[in-house]
């Protein structure tokens, strides 16, 4: 699949010096390391070419996931095989995902959410309590249905 010369220039892209065999060339976003395949245009990510080299094939619509979250690491002893729900769901278990106040993006704290529920169990209408909160009133109903800020007890 990729030629001795290929193989040399991915190799002197690592740092084998830890567990992690960090990449140290070019990043994408995300930080996950990135290098052009021969007599290809696009970049692929260096911790699927690891994988390529050293494990096999990777089915269609397969992702490469890291034991150790890293996305800079190219350990193949780091990385497996999973469809994008057992990624998420690895994410999940981790605790690395970023639900709730952990997403920078979010309106609510973990005690406003708290909060809500009381108001939800006296039975205040969704549309007051969010009026409260400046949120929508579909994001109080989420809450109260376990949809969004289950992690929140």
């Amino acid at each position: 699949m990729f030629d001795q010369e290929f193989i040399a220039r991915f190799e002197a892209k690592l740092d084998k010096s830890g567990a992690c065999w960090i990449w140290t060339a070019s990043v994408a976003g995300k930080g996950y390391g990135q290098m052009k395949l021969p007599r290809q245009r696009k970049q692929e990510y260096s911790h699927r070419i690891a994988y390529l080299l050293y494990k096999g094939l990777i089915p269609e619509g397969i992702q490469v996931c890291h034991t150790c979250d890293t996305p800079r690491c190219c350990n193949p002893d780091h990385l497996f095989l999973g469809t994008a729900k057992e990624n998420l769901q690895d994410m999940k278990t981790k605790n690395r995902h970023l639900a709730g106040a952990k997403n920078a993006q979010a309106k609510l704290t973990d005690d406003q959410v708290r909060q809500i529920r009381v108001m939800l169990a006296a039975n205040i209408p969704q549309h007051r309590i969010a009026a409260v909160f400046g949120v929508q009133q579909m994001a109080i109903s989420r809450i109260n249905t376990g949809e969004r800020w289950a992690h929140v007890k």
